[in-house]
């Protein structure tokens, strides 16, 4: 029997769970420690070596030992500074993104490019002396891009400094759904799933014999547990430094904990496989992660592959929340599907796959005088907005430009090119302002005098007259909606 599409059930497998907990990096150190540590007993005592003994101290020499005085070789030449922390940066900055950072990656979870071309990096450095040490370090993590496959890799990724991992700006998480199916059966996705798509795919589904419990059967998926996964493993780790011991009992730090990624500001979320009409609606919890626990802490969220489904708009809307006022919402189209052994790179043509830009609360920072004190501190207007692209460059000039418009630079492409365009924003709605002036310009004849054709409308919110401006009523509906 083969099905084309059907919905799957969430679920966390537990097969895989007790095989993450088992793999857990911790428990694998712990166990070649304990191994090795068995196998040198037994040389000792295969040699009649008592392991137990202690070696006497050897004394320590009162005599100073320089470099010199150890060899007798000529030393090599001074290089300055300054030229030793240029080699360092380069020799520790990779050419391609470093995937799964302090864990073995997946191979099914990789591009064909991607396992074999591996950012070629000088590690070693890192064991040299404390100085490169601590100048490696700083260069490893801020110079290179990072991608994290699983929420155990993006987890574990804790074990980094604070002072280093508060240094990366930018992270993409690519989230691959996972199949379930305690029967004989094929699923596949659509052509239609993208362009660049010439027939079904079929989907890698993990057959789980039938259990004899009320736990549910059938096709099931770990696809938005999978992302409530990830961004629950961005929540605050624990640092024993902001727990401090009071008569035997732990209290904790009067500051917050920061997060795993204090000073991130642009997350990419490529979602793999996920086909329309195959997932039911998000649990609650992402809620509460993306516009709550992690709200209002990014300038930039680049979203690609997510359904175009219902359950794909509410995902989209959900994880806005993790944007600033005034942060730039991506949402494209498919940009790879999982194979059998492998993850496929999906090419887009011109117009021909979907991408829409959208930006998130741009109005409450130029309306905030219209509500109270009350109203700011409960929607939370103390948090900064986005930064304003313009006060970094000059847009080029628009008549439209005004206290209803921003201007925002878009990438042009999302892989393969940081080049970016000006573009702008209706504050009003979000959309670009090509898309909404028909209907945002539509009363602008509508003035308050009676010679309507020497003036226009006056705009509400900032009592000026121009292009879209803003009613009162359109004010009192943006107020309700806040």
């Amino acid at each position: 029997m083969s099905f084309d599409m059907s919905i799957a059930w969430e679920c966390r497998d537990q097969a895989d769970q007790a095989e993450i907990y088992y793999n857990h990096p911790l428990r694998s150190k712990v166990r070649l420690l304990e191994d090795e540590n068995l196998s040198l007993k037994r040389l000792l005592r295969e040699n009649g070596i008592d392991w137990q003994v202690r070696p006497k101290a050897v004394q320590s020499t009162k005599a100073r030992i320089t470099r010199s005085s150890k060899s007798k070789c000529k030393p090599l030449p001074h290089i300055p500074v300054e030229i030793q922390l240029k080699i360092l940066s380069y020799a520790l900055t990779g050419t391609h993104p470093i995937i799964d950072p302090l864990c073995r990656a997946k191979p099914e979870h990789l591009t064909v490019r991607e396992k074999t071309k591996t950012p070629l990096l000088a590690i070693n450095f890192l064991a040299t002396c404390k100085a490169y040490y601590v100048e490696g370090s700083r260069a490893l993590w801020a110079n290179n891009s990072f991608i994290f496959t699983t929420p155990e890799a993006l987890r574990n990724f804790a074990e980094v400094d604070l002072k280093w991992r508060q240094e990366i700006k930018d992270v993409n998480f690519r989230i691959i759904a996972k199949f379930y199916d305690d029967e004989e059966r094929t699923h596949k996705i659509s052509r239609h799933y993208h362009p660049d798509l010439r027939k079904a795919v079929t989907l890698t589904v993990h057959n789980r014999p039938r259990d004899n419990a009320l736990a549910r059967r059938g096709f099931r998926a770990y696809g938005w547990y999978q992302l409530i996964d990830f961004l629950t493993a961005m929540l605050p780790p624990f640092n024993p430094a902001h727990v401090s011991i009071f008569d035997g009992s732990s209290v904790p730090h009067p500051t917050p904990s920061p997060k795993l990624l204090p000073g991130l500001e642009k997350l990419r979320i490529d979602f793999v496989n996920f086909g329309d009409d195959m997932f039911n609606n998000p649990p609650p919890q992402l809620h509460e992660l993306a516009s709550h626990q992690l709200g209002c802490t990014l300038n930039e969220v680049v979203l690609t592959g997510l359904p175009s489904d219902d359950s794909g708009l509410r995902t989209c809307n959900e994880l806005a929340g993790l944007l600033k006022d005034e942060g730039l919402l991506i949402d494209h189209a498919p940009s790879m599907i999982a194979l059998k052994n492998t993850v496929r790179g999906l090419n887009c043509g011109p117009g021909e796959c979907h991408y829409s830009v959208k930006v998130v609360r741009a109005m409450r920072s130029v309306g905030d005088h219209h509500y109270d004190a009350q109203v700011q501190d409960h929607f939370g207007a103390g948090f900064p907005t986005a930064p304003n692209d313009e006060d970094v460059e000059e847009p080029p000039y628009s008549v439209y430009h005004s206290c209803r418009t921003i201007w925002k630079r878009v990438p042009v492409k999302i892989s393969g090119s940081s080049e970016r365009k000006w573009m702008l924003f209706d504050r009003m709605s979000g959309l670009p302002w090509e898309e909404v002036e028909d209907e945002a310009t539509m009363f602008d004849t509508m003035g308050d005098s009676d010679d309507e054709s020497e003036e226009g409308m006056v705009c509400d919110n900032c009592g000026d007259i121009h292009p879209g401006a803003i009613p009162p009523a359109d004010m009192m509906d943006l107020y309700d909606d806040l």
